[in-house]
């Protein structure tokens, strides 16, 4: 038996979920986020009140009232509890209210829960934030809302990590 390596793997694995991409400008926003028991997850998209700023995981964005907040992005900025399986298991979920880095322009890692060509346009699932991907042209689908002004940068024949850019 050999210690030896005897492979030599060809493709690198592609990122963590909620991690930046330094490609070009970003912004992005500390906020709040309190989504009243739904989990807030990392790479997930978010809304937020005009009035009181906490951001909430996926919602409708509605005139005057409810804004797209940004995608929760940094995963290794918080300090984690771990799960109710213990304290050292890995999560990407954060608790309500605790503060959280929200992406509204640069380009991230995200995990879409659909197949996506580079150049389709980003939704998410108003009721739990989810990302998915249509193509340029078509309805976000139902239960689905856009990200504003955000499009795939890599391709996935099916669910999986891609990165996308955001240009608010």
């Amino acid at each position: 038996m050999s210690a030896f390596q005897s492979t030599v793997n060809t493709n690198y694995a592609f990122g963590v979920i909620g991690e930046l991409i330094q490609d070009g400008p970003q912004r992005a926003s500390s906020r709040i986020m309190n989504s009243s028991g739904t989990p807030n997850v990392i790479g997930y998209a978010y809304t937020r009140s005009n009035t009181t700023d906490i951001c909430t995981v996926g919602g409708a964005i509605t005139n005057g009232s409810t804004v797209f907040g940004g995608i929760l992005v940094n995963p290794k900025a918080y300090s984690s509890n771990g799960t109710t399986a213990g304290t050292l298991v890995p999560t990407l979920t954060l608790p309500d209210n605790a503060q959280g880095e929200f992406l509204e322009m640069g380009t991230i890692v995200v995990n879409l829960t659909t197949a996506a060509n580079i150049g389709d346009l980003v939704v998410y699932a108003t009721a739990t934030g989810a990302l998915g991907a249509v193509a340029p042209g078509s309805g976000a689908g139902s239960g689905n809302a856009f990200v504003p002004n955000a499009v795939v940068r890599s391709y996935t024949s099916a669910a999986g990590l891609v990165a996308i850019r955001l240009t608010n």
